[in-house]
Parts: structure tokens; sequence; C-alpha cells
């Protein structure tokens, strides 16, 4: 999950384990995923976002 944690933070947190990391921008959200290896699945019309670890897992 991403959310919006401060005026200017996001989080982006595992949806399976619950590991997080807080970043400065959406974009920055972005990049820390693609750089670190978490994945994004649609399940049932909502986004949900995985950790490299859970993601090797599956």
């Amino acid at each position: 999950m991403i959310e919006k944690i401060y005026k200017n933070k996001y989080m982006v947190t595992c949806d399976n384990c619950g590991t997080g990391q807080e970043c400065d921008s959406w974009s920055d959200v972005m990049d820390f995923m693609n750089e670190e290896g978490w994945k994004k699945k649609l399940f049932d019309g909502e986004w949900k976002h995985f950790c490299p670890e859970c993601v090797e897992a599956e």
C-alpha cells in the first residue's frame, strides 16, 4: 500500500508482511520500488504492493 503520511511524505508498505519505507515524494516511492525489486499486482480493482522477500516467496 502507498499512503500519504505527512504533508509531503509517502509510505510504501508491503501488503503481505508489513515491511515499509518512508519516501519524500510519489516519484521517490516509484523509484524505490523499482530499484529494490518491489512488485505491484491488481486484486479486485485494488493495487497491492509486495516487497522483494514476499515476491520471492510466491
